[in-house]
């Protein structure tokens, strides 16, 4: 068996939240409206 750990392959610390972005980003993998997200 194994154990699962849900974790990134480097730290990430975000400094300050981006809306602009993070809308940039998921339209990116869900389409203008994130409707299958």
């Amino acid at each position: 068996m194994w154990k699962y750990e849900k974790r990134l392959e480097f730290p990430v610390n975000i400094k300050e939240p981006n809306a602009k972005m993070a809308m940039f980003i998921m339209s990116q993998y869900g389409g203008p409206k994130g409707k299958y997200l």
